[in-house]
């Protein structure tokens, strides 16, 4: 349906214009000419609730809902009751299966943790204790643990001596400005 005040083409489902939100709803009644009743509205509201459900087994149930019909209700009622169909199916076979899996469960359970507790104690004392190996003294002249000149030591030497020739060279200054 186009919308009538920007024109943009939007489809049967929307309710309101995508583009500028016009309510495109009342756009096509007042161009039908037919008015929602309280039972059109239940009756699209049963066939949307009816393809929601049928929508598990139908993918397309939903789709072209807005198409109001006859046809479209008969299909959706239609499939409704194929998909009621396998629930009853599913159901039947779940039920059989369930108790099945509950006395497998049952027995199984007991020799199943007796097998497991089993296998943790086995680890446990069968794995053999870890003992560290011993190291032999490494080469003394290889590591460096006597204590060395150190890098600030003849730094500080040099500092001294660059800063008595600088106070000279400042005294020195001092009188030639003078």
């Amino acid at each position: 349906m186009f919308c009538p005040s920007c024109g943009k083409d939007n489809s049967l489902e929307l309710k309101f214009c995508a583009s500028c939100g016009t309510n495109l709803e009342a756009v096509s009644q007042a161009l039908t000419g037919v008015e929602e009743d309280f039972f059109s509205k239940m009756d699209s509201g049963m066939d949307y609730f009816i393809a929601r459900y049928a929508e598990r087994v139908f993918k397309d149930a939903p789709h072209g809902l807005a198409e109001r019909g006859v046809k479209k209700s008969w299909t959706i009622l239609g499939q409704a009751v194929v998909t009621s169909l396998v629930d009853i199916l599913l159901f039947t076979l779940m039920w059989s299966v369930l108790p099945i899996r509950f006395l497998i469960l049952l027995i199984s359970t007991p020799f199943r943790m007796l097998a497991q507790r089993g296998r943790e104690v086995g680890h446990q004392t069968l794995s053999p204790s870890y003992i560290s190996p011993e190291l032999p003294e490494g080469d003394s002249g290889l590591w460096l643990d006597h204590i060395g000149t150190s890098v600030t030591e003849n730094t500080t030497k040099h500092l001294a001596s660059l800063s008595v020739t600088e106070t000279k060279s400042t005294v020195i200054t001092d009188k030639l400005r003078d």
